[in-house]
């Protein structure tokens, strides 16, 4: 599943909101609290944030952070899903910035996995444009 956003922020500032645990928890509407700091930068590699929403308790490490270009995770705990991961690539748009965030992930059940696509791709939208808004 891939999301294609374009906003008005400069990549840097987007990156910055994207990096951002406490942040991005704000965006999606959900709890995140970042529970390992990465190296070279509290959200950067091998940082990991944790979600617990019920009825789902899952964490997220992050495996490539690359300002203001691109953020790659895992899930690392706690998903009923296998292989999820994700990739956010931030690319400079005229003044703006186009935002392409792709997440791939395996379900044992199929209309499961077309549904939590569906409900993925409205909260990541979502989230997308809620931070392209608000600091």
């Amino acid at each position: 599943m891939q999301i294609i956003e374009n906003v008005q922020l400069p990549p840097e500032e987007m990156f910055a909101r994207l990096a951002d645990h406490e942040n991005l928890g704000k965006a999606l509407g959900v709890p995140v609290k970042r529970i390992r700091d990465g190296e070279g930068s509290v959200n950067g590699v091998g940082s990991v944030r944790t979600m617990a929403f019920w009825p789902l308790d899952f964490d997220e490490t992050i495996t490539a952070f690359d300002p203001p270009r691109r953020i790659e995770y895992s899930v690392s705990r706690g998903s009923p899903l296998r292989q999820h991961s994700a990739v956010i690539l931030l690319s400079p748009r005229g003044a703006g910035t186009e935002v392409s965030w792709s997440v791939s992930f395996a379900s044992a059940i199929p209309l499961a996995g077309r549904l939590l696509r569906m409900v993925m791709r409205l909260a990541l939208t979502h989230g997308i444009r809620k931070l392209a808004a608000n600091p």
